[in-house]
């Protein structure tokens, strides 16, 4: 089954169309996707649209 979702390119800010087709396995928490507004790749959960990067958390700058 192909799962269709969309995404925000993190270089252009443009919505993207994503596809993944998981057949008859679960829904994997990220895919590759060959961005076709930046033509780069990104890793996208197909569930949310979130970017992998959004998710993670940055570290706070030291404090002095």
């Amino acid at each position: 089954m192909m799962r269709t979702f969309i995404y925000r390119c993190p270089a252009t800010g443009y919505n993207v169309q994503g596809e993944h087709d998981s057949g008859a396995l679960p829904v994997p928490a990220y895919v590759l996707q060959d961005c076709l507004a930046c033509r780069s790749f990104h890793l996208v959960d197909p569930r949310t649209g979130r970017l992998m990067a959004d998710e993670v958390p940055r570290p706070k700058p030291p404090e002095f």
